[in-house]
């Protein structure tokens, strides 16, 4: 999911915080495993999701922002929080994208246990990561889409931006709907609403200067047909063949 900005509050305690972290992560976990009715999937989830979150991490921290936390929502996924707010939209921009590219980072581990075993669970695991990633680029909040290319919008016209949340938030929700992923639905829904409802979507921020509206656009094209090329060789499998040199080194 795309980048929050801390709330001034009381710090937890180290240990509060990784009790919290390790109960987040074990409810994430088991939540997609039950949904999917494999431990497979549960471990592909959680690893997708820490993988796709210090991307955003790792962007917040180059950027200037950081530094930056990543936070298990149980029973919803993940979230990376900057301490300082992108001083531009750009900045915002690269760092939602950086969550979904550097994610697919995640699937490797995944093909190369399909390699080692050819148990088609693994290539499961690696196709959930892709779409994961995929998923998050549609443009409706609080997914890092509306971060990405929100800001390429609303330069055109603020209409447009909030047009193309109405249509393809309520697209989004209506998938989730159907896949019964109805928690999943309710976040896009409220995070839709809550768009909406706000007179600006990002209004400490710089806005897109011709260069970078072009950049914009661009690299959010790029990760789009990225994790579309992700997804479509994990459903095709026969990427994860490129590692059977190295697990033929383990036995296989």
């Amino acid at each position: 999911m795309a980048d929050q900005t801390l709330a001034a509050r009381p710090e937890p305690s180290p240990g509060a915080r990784l009790a919290w972290g390790l109960l987040s992560t074990l409810l994430l976990a088991a939540l997609i495993s039950i949904t999917n009715r494999s431990w497979i999937f549960g471990l592909a989830g959680v690893v997708g999701v820490f993988v796709h979150e210090y991307g955003h991490v790792l962007a917040i921290n180059a950027l200037g922002c950081g530094p930056g936390r990543i936070t298990i929502v149980p029973f919803m996924g993940g979230a990376a929080t900057p301490r300082i707010p992108p001083s531009s939209e750009f900045r915002g921009v690269l760092i939602a994208l950086a969550g979904p590219t550097f994610g697919l980072l995640a699937m490797i581990p995944f093909f190369f246990a399909y390699a080692y075993t050819y148990d088609r669970a693994w290539l499961g695991g690696a196709f959930f990561i892709a779409l994961i990633n995929l998923v998050n680029l549609a443009p409706a909040p609080p997914l890092d889409g509306s971060k990405a290319f929100g800001p390429a919008l609303a330069a055109i016209h603020p209409w447009l931006e909030r047009g193309a949340l109405v249509l393809l938030g309520g697209a989004a929700v209506l998938w989730a709907i159907s896949t019964h992923n109805f928690l999943f639905g309710a976040l896009l829904a409220v995070g839709v609403l809550g768009a909406l409802k706000r007179g600006a979507l990002r209004p400490y921020a710089r806005k897109l200067n011709a260069p970078e509206w072009l950049g914009s656009v661009a690299l959010y094209a790029a990760a789009l047909i990225l994790c579309a090329l992700a997804f479509y060789l994990a459903l095709d499998g026969r990427l994860a063949f490129a590692f059977a040199p190295l697990a033929s080194l383990f036995g296989r």
